[in-house]
């Protein structure tokens, strides 16, 4: 596996690796764990968003997309 994410809003990072598992790639958050121990720990870059490597570009190409504002939600998208 190659990461593809790395920063340290918890957040973020769960929101993103459900949106590579939304789009069919096979996405693990490493790094989650540590929330708990911050106080012991640096704050800067514990998480990363880990993908098979043939996955990689596919992977790299919808983080742009979020990236760059293209991915939005409209009507027909909300129940």
């Amino acid at each position: 596996m190659v990461s593809v994410f790395r920063g340290n809003n918890y957040i973020e990072a769960q929101l993103l690796t459900g949106l590579l598992q939304q789009h069919g790639i096979n996405a693990f958050l490493q790094g989650a764990a540590l929330q708990g121990g911050l106080g012991e720990l640096p704050a800067v870059g514990y998480l990363s968003i880990m993908v098979d490597k043939a996955n990689m570009d596919d992977a790299q190409a919808l983080l742009a997309a979020y990236e760059q504002g293209e991915l939005s939600l409209d009507e027909s998208d909300v129940e």
